[in-house]
């Protein structure tokens, strides 16, 4: 993983060109993210240090009280969701209630890693500006990125009248079943929400700094068909 940048991180907080002269607010934010770089590193190292595969469900639980004082800190109101009956561990959620009317946002990343604890990656390892161990790209860097920007937002008093929701799933990696059970709460934030925005796959794109808008995706199809045999030299 590439560290991300207080440029990359604060196009989390607001939608303005790169080039476009900074607001007073935006100015704050971009200082209060470049002040808070190293303890958001240090953060990212603890809870990547802590094993979460969607199967682990202490450890799961255990990256969640990791971070819920870190919401709870800056007003939001946390709460663990258990999903123990779909075979998961649960999932954080955090609500900020702000000013009636204005934009509701949601903000989606997620506790568990597909490395369980009999992996052999284990550990986090720094050089310079990059990092590596399980999850710091999926998801734990994303989540602290949220909270980098929400913290930027505090600083700049931008958070206060924000309502945003939280959603940190617990089971991304292999959804607990029923499915509807175990996705309920975040679809029902999903009809609640404005704007969504999913923090698993900021990048770095071509030495630039930058948001992603587009992400691939996986299917599976089966396809049955009846006919004759034949050898391939009859269509010649």
């Amino acid at each position: 993983m590439r560290f991300l940048t207080p440029a990359l991180l604060c196009a989390a907080i607001f939608a303005s060109p790169a080039a476009a002269q900074l607001s007073s607010p935006e100015q704050v934010m971009v200082e209060t993210v470049e002040d808070g770089f190293e303890t958001d590193v240090a953060l990212l190292e603890e809870i990547t240090l802590i094993n979460s595969g969607s199967h682990n469900h202490a450890g799961v639980r255990a990256v969640a009280d990791v971070l819920a004082p870190e919401f709870a800190a800056l007003g939001f109101d946390v709460e663990w969701i258990d999903q123990s009956a779909q075979g998961r561990a649960g999932h954080l959620f955090a609500r900020h209630e702000g000013v009636p009317g204005t934009t509701k946002m949601l903000l989606v990343g997620h506790l568990d890693t597909v490395f369980e604890p009999d992996s052999p990656f284990i550990g986090f390892v720094r050089e310079g500006d990059r990092a590596t161990g399980p999850g710091v790209v999926d998801d734990k860097g994303g989540i602290v990125v949220i909270l980098a920007a929400l913290r930027a937002m505090q600083a700049a008093g931008t958070l206060e009248g924000a309502n945003i929701v939280v959603a940190l799933t617990g089971d991304e990696e292999d959804a607990g079943e029923p499915l509807e059970a175990a996705r309920r709460d975040l679809v029902e934030a999903g009809k609640w929400a404005d704007v969504a925005l999913g923090y698993e796959g900021l990048s770095v794109l071509d030495g630039r700094d930058a948001g992603v808008i587009a992400r691939r995706s996986s299917g599976s199809w089966t396809l049955t068909t009846r006919a004759g045999s034949g050898h391939s030299s009859g269509i010649f």
